[in-house]
């Protein structure tokens, strides 16, 4: 069976509301905490389109993860797309996660569904799928914090 690896691209960006005085360059975002700084931010009011392509660093619990591809972070599973897996990474584990930010309906694609069902079970698949467009991280270098 050919495994297709899942999609992430930005799709129309939606207006988010984000806390942050002023975005320049990379920002470091960090702490331990429930929620991830990038969900702060996505309930403040500033607008996405103001950290869509910044580079974050992110550091909070792993939620899950969703073989070699990504994983989800803090209370509210931000998405990270993960360009190096650690190896024996689990969910508990405290991550530093650095990144570019992007927004949009991350599994929208026909087959994400079946791939998700590949690397988890229907309910948490189901759950994947089924949230609106948000901001996540992609190409993110993930390093557990000891």
């Amino acid at each position: 069976m050919t495994h297709r690896t899942l999609t992430h691209r930005p799709l129309i960006h939606r207006t988010l509301p984000l806390a942050a005085a002023g975005v320049a360059g990379a920002l470091l975002l960090t702490g331990c905490q429930d929620e991830t700084r990038l969900t702060q931010l996505d309930q403040s009011q500033v607008s996405t389109e103001e950290l869509v392509g910044e580079e974050i660093t992110l550091t909070n619990e792993v939620e899950g993860v969703y073989g070699e591809e990504f994983l989800t972070m803090g209370d509210e599973q931000t998405v990270v797309f993960v360009t190096d897996m650690p190896a024996e990474l689990s969910p508990g584990d405290e991550v530093e996660a650095t990144g570019t930010v992007a927004s949009g309906d991350l599994f929208s694609e026909p087959g994400d569904r079946e791939r998700l069902y590949q690397l988890t079970d229907e309910e948490n698949a189901n759950y994947l799928v089924n949230r609106e467009a948000e901001p996540y991280l992609t190409d993110a270098t993930v390093t557990v914090v000891e």
